[in-house]
């Protein structure tokens, strides 16, 4: 019998009062690569930023977790993938150009410019590791690829007992990798379509599993800077262990959509997705840009609006993060990091380190 080891689970009018103040404020704020504005979305994108530092001190409190859903196969994967993304709350069925979109909507990697990497760590507790890696380019304008890769351990001291005993019967390891290869199409200026096809596998003790999957996305842009996603998740992924027992993932569907506002340098995405096991869970996320070389961001999900199949209480779970942009000529270096909640300590928290490099 495996004991002490648990995956994790799913678990404006006064502003004339102010004639001099604004301009020199903005004045004097521009040596940090704050652009120039009106006197309103100068206020508005403060009034924005003020709102990010707040979700991040909040939760230096008290966080609710999410603790729902069952015990579906690479359980890792709900961490999600990319440093902006997670830490807008995982809203991004709008999403483009970036080479995260070949994990949450491979239709968005027909917005690439040019070819983009990114590696991403995570800090576990209890000697568990997990990692992340992806690239992506395009072809033509036209046609776009991507490659990803996860690895996650549980560790190599887990135990086994098959009684109450100091010491244990053996000890063994937890191994698991998922792999997923991207593609996208531009249709037209407005239309996109995006599929992912994946590999699971896992190796724990002399217990080994093996499955495959696939992900389909489409995107509409209605204007240059919003975008409307959807995404068909896991349509028909099976998992089969070698008792030659199986598991199907219930298909999860998101519906989203993504806003950039230029002149506020701010992002905002909001999602709406449902399985059969987690139910209804929307997201939302934003990010501002106060300084050409910062990005702030943060965001929330919540889970339980209705019951799925494991019921529970309403949960709120909030992320947030930053990023330091590096402008290298026609590139860009960007280091992200990322707070999120702990599923398997509730009321506990992750941390996230994530680099990414954009090569036009």
């Amino acid at each position: 019998m495996i004991k002490n080891f648990s995956p994790p689970r799913l678990q404006d009018s006064k502003l004339k009062l102010f004639p001099k103040i604004i301009p020199w404020v903005s004045k004097n704020l521009s040596f940090v690569g704050f652009e120039k504005k009106t006197t309103l979305s100068f206020l508005v994108s403060w009034s924005l930023g003020g709102g990010i530092g707040f979700l991040f001190f909040f939760f230096m409190g008290p966080v609710w977790a999410d603790q729902q859903g069952g015990q579906r196969p690479a359980p890792y994967l709900e961490y999600g993938a990319g440093g902006a993304q997670v830490a807008m709350g995982g809203a991004t069925a709008g999403l483009r150009n970036d080479v995260s979109c070949g994990f949450w909507n491979p239709a968005g990697l027909s917005g690439l410019r040019g070819f983009q990497i990114e590696n991403q760590y995570t800090f576990l507790g209890l000697n568990q590791q997990l990692d992340y890696f992806s690239l992506a380019n395009g072809f033509r304008d036209k046609f776009f690829y991507g490659v990803t890769a996860f690895y996650y351990s549980a560790g190599y001291d887990l135990e086994t007992r098959v009684g109450p005993s100091v010491n244990p019967d053996s000890i063994f390891g937890d191994t698991e990798f998922t792999f997923i290869s991207s593609f996208a199409v531009r249709l037209s200026p407005r239309w996109s379509v995006g599929a992912n096809f994946k590999v699971l596998s896992q190796s724990i003790g002399g217990f080994s599993g093996f499955g495959f999957g696939e992900d389909l996305g489409v995107q509409y842009r209605f204007t240059k800077f919003t975008t409307f996603g959807f995404m068909a998740q896991d349509p028909y992924t099976v998992f089969t262990y070698a008792n030659s027992s199986y598991q199907i993932v219930p298909i999860t569907l998101k519906a989203g959509i993504a806003h950039h506002d230029e002149k506020m340098a701010a992002k905002i995405n909001f999602d709406l997705e449902w399985s059969s096991d987690l139910g209804f869970r929307p997201r939302c996320g934003v990010e501002w840009r106060p300084a050409e070389v910062i990005a702030l961001r943060g965001g929330f999900w919540a889970g339980n609006l209705t019951a799925g199949t494991s019921g529970g209480s309403l949960t709120l779970n909030f992320s947030t993060g930053f990023g330091i942009l590096m402008p290298m000529g026609d590139s860009l270096m960007e280091l992200d990091y990322h707070l999120l909640p702990d599923r398997l300590n509730p009321g506990g928290f992750l941390h996230q380190l994530s680099l990414v490099g954009k090569f036009l």
